[in-house]
């Protein structure tokens, strides 16, 4: 049976890269990233930002149960699959208790340096008012998952700082660490 990976992190952290180079090097393999579920909403999409209203919190919810499916059919025909999410520290991902409950489900969470991470917005997005919501976003999820690592990794999740890592380097150390869990 293959595994379904489920990449997370805040925006910036290398979640899609990452996902999209695993799913590529594998001989059957496919990148969900949540982002592009919710995006194919077009009318009344809403985005995370200051003020989390009941309609967002429900288009988060459809999008991952959407992506949990996915994933659970991708696998049943042979698929590596990779799903990309960010963390979300309103609901602690628990849209995705059921599928982290099944077999060879493996959470990840990648966690470069904070300064790391904010440099890589900045670089990405011009300065603006938007780019400041996605740095006080960034923050918000490090300090939830600060909060949070040492219940994280009791649950399984394994966490990959990644500040120093090419996206290579990434990919190298998840597959080998794919290869060893099958042993």
């Amino acid at each position: 049976m293959q595994k379904i990976l489920l990449v997370v992190g805040s925006p910036a952290s290398g979640k899609s890269t990452i996902s999209q180079a695993i799913a590529a090097r594998s001989a059957k393999g496919v990148h969900i990233p949540v982002d592009d579920l919710r995006t194919m909403v077009k009318g009344g999409v809403l985005h995370p930002g200051p003020n989390w209203t009941p309609e967002l919190i429900h288009q988060l919810k459809l999008a991952r149960q959407t992506a949990t499916d996915m994933a659970l059919r991708y696998r049943e025909a042979d698929y590596l699959v990779a799903i990309d999410d960010f963390w979300d520290p309103f609901s602690q991902l628990q849209e995705y208790t059921a599928l982290l409950n099944k077999p060879n489900i493996i959470p990840i969470i990648l966690k470069p340096d904070l300064s790391v991470v904010l440099a890589r917005n900045h670089a990405r997005n011009q300065p603006s008012e938007f780019r400041e919501q996605m740095d006080d976003g960034i923050r918000m999820i490090y300090a939830d998952l600060d909060r949070q690592e040492t219940v994280l990794k009791a649950q399984g999740w394994l966490i990959f700082d990644t500040s120093n890592d090419t996206i290579e380097l990434s990919v190298t150390r998840i597959l080998t660490l794919l290869e060893t869990s099958d042993s």
